[in-house]
């Protein structure tokens, strides 16, 4: 005979649905909130955009006084180096200039303002019959589209450089943006009572090299610092990543079209032991393939642009002065043995 008494484990059938009805209007009020959350998080961001932050007042200077130089050559034919503090730091173009029998101005400036942003600065100055000389940093070269910090406080002051952003970027903007640099943006600041810093105009001479960079004027602090560095993560970041390709090929197009001729090149890099593993050499090893395969020729191998420690001056891209002579004449002789066929 069946057991009349009810199952201990079946719950009624109007419970069942009060606990799904339940469960739904959860999950309704969480994804309501979650959208206010990013609604006001946007809305936030919205309302100082444009505002201008110390972060960036150096760049702006800098880029005035390299924009202010290539203005004076408007029209000539000239060599313009296109990079980031690698390029600021790497090239003397005093010395480029006599070798190459061109007027160099130097537009490096910050490579952490991104690969959308780089080459949108300098577009305007790049003329038919120009050489553009580009030691891109690798993380500029080959970005993933992750922002830095430097790139984000960039475009918040500059939102028109939103536009060039692709959705990667903005999920990873909106995520990592620290709520501090949002309200700063909110508070003005006195321009005139900001200190002078290591960079910015102050510290470029007139054709927009980095000054003050001999090995002797380079603190033990900063060597010290040097010498502590973590090895870059490179080969594991940008072996694969195409969004910065993607970006220049777009600029390089651009160029090209207009009758520039254009040529990337190893920039200036510390070396360490660390990057002597079969990972790191493949990822160099690949780094002119990968530009050429956009049409763009690559002088020499990135090994060309090594340095030792005691060769830079306060990071892994920026040299001392001596070491700048050194590299300038490789990047000299190498544009001169190259088929380019756009030098005098």
């Amino acid at each position: 005979m069946a057991d009349p008494s009810p199952h201990l484990s079946s719950t009624p059938p109007d419970r069942k649905a009060a606990s799904g009805v339940a469960g739904r209007k959860f999950m309704a009020a969480f994804l309501l909130g979650a959208v206010a959350v990013v609604l006001s998080w946007v809305a936030l961001i919205a309302g100082q955009l444009g505002n201008a932050h110390l972060d960036n007042v150096w760049v702006k200077e800098a880029y005035a006084l390299k924009f202010a130089a290539a203005e004076k050559l408007r029209g000539q034919r000239k060599v313009l180096a296109v990079g980031g503090s690698a390029t600021m730091f790497g090239v003397d173009s005093q010395q480029l200039a006599l070798g190459l029998g061109l007027p160099v101005v130097n537009l490096g400036v910050n490579a952490g303002i991104g690969s959308y942003e780089v080459p949108a600065q300098v577009d305007r100055w790049i003329e038919p019959g120009d050489v553009v000389v580009m030691p891109l940093e690798y993380r500029l070269l080959l970005w993933d589209g992750v922002p830095s910090y430097v790139t984000l406080s960039w475009a918040l002051e500059h939102p028109e450089a939103l536009a060039r952003w692709q959705l990667k970027t903005a999920f990873w903007g909106l995520l990592t943006l620290p709520l501090e640099r949002v309200m700063q943006g909110y508070l003005g600041f006195d321009l005139l009572s900001l200190p002078k810093g290591p960079y910015g105009a102050h510290k470029l001479n007139a054709l927009g090299d980095q000054q003050h960079t001999s090995a002797q004027e380079r603190s033990v602090e900063k060597l010290r610092a040097l010498a502590q560095l973590p090895p870059e993560r490179y080969d594991e970041l940008y072996a694969q990543s195409v969004v910065g390709l993607t970006a220049w090929q777009h600029w390089w197009a651009r160029w090209r079209s207009r009758g520039a001729c254009l040529v990337v090149v190893p920039p200036p890099f510390m070396t360490v032991p660390a990057y002597n593993t079969a990972a790191y050499t493949a990822f160099f090893d690949a780094v002119p393939n990968r530009v050429t395969a956009l049409g763009v020729p690559y002088l020499g191998h990135p090994s060309d642009g090594f340095f030792p420690l005691e060769a830079m001056f306060d990071t892994n891209y920026h040299l001392t002065a001596e070491s700048r002579a050194t590299y300038t004449q490789w990047l000299t002789d190498a544009l001169r043995a190259s088929d380019l066929n756009c030098l005098p």
